[in-house]
C-alpha cells in the first residue's frame, strides 16, 4: 500500500498584477523541499507580494515548513512580501501547533488576475 503522504509534489507560478501566486500541491517535505524553495526564492526576487496557495498541500513536514520561515525571512531582509492562502487542514495543524501562524501572514484572497 501506497502513503498517501509521498504524493509528488507540483509547484506552480502564477504572475498577476499586484502579487505572484505560487501554488503548491502535494508533499511539501525534505524530498521536494529544493524544488518549492527554488521556486519561491526566485518568485521573491519580483518584488511583488508572494502568495503561496496551500490548498492542495496533503502532507508538510518541518523542513517544508522551514522553507516556508524561509521565505518569511528573507521578506525581513528586504525580498518580497510572504502571504500564505488557504491551508489546507494537514498545514494549518503544523503552523497552529509551531506557532507560526504568529510570524507569517494568511491572506484571505489572492490577487485578482
Amino acid at each position: 500500500m501506497s502513503d498517501p503522504t509521498s504524493q509528488p509534489v507540483q509547484v506552480t507560478l502564477d504572475e498577476r498584477p499586484t502579487g505572484i501566486v505560487v501554488s503548491v500541491t502535494g508533499s511539501l517535505d525534505a524530498s521536494t523541499l529544493t524544488e518549492v524553495s527554488a521556486v519561491l526564492t526566485e518568485a521573491q526576487r519580483d518584488g511583488r507580494t508572494l502568495y503561496v496557495d496551500m490548498s492542495g498541500v496533503t502532507f508538510i513536514d518541518s523542513r517544508g515548513l522551514g522553507a516556508l520561515l524561509a521565505a518569511n525571512e528573507r521578506a525581513r531582509e528586504g525580498a518580497a512580501q510572504l502571504r500564505i492562502h488557504a491551508p489546507s487542514d494537514s498545514v494549518r495543524r503544523l503552523l497552529t501547533i509551531s506557532g507560526v501562524t504568529a510570524v507569517i501572514v494568511e491572506a484571505d484572497e489572492l490577487p485578482a488576475a
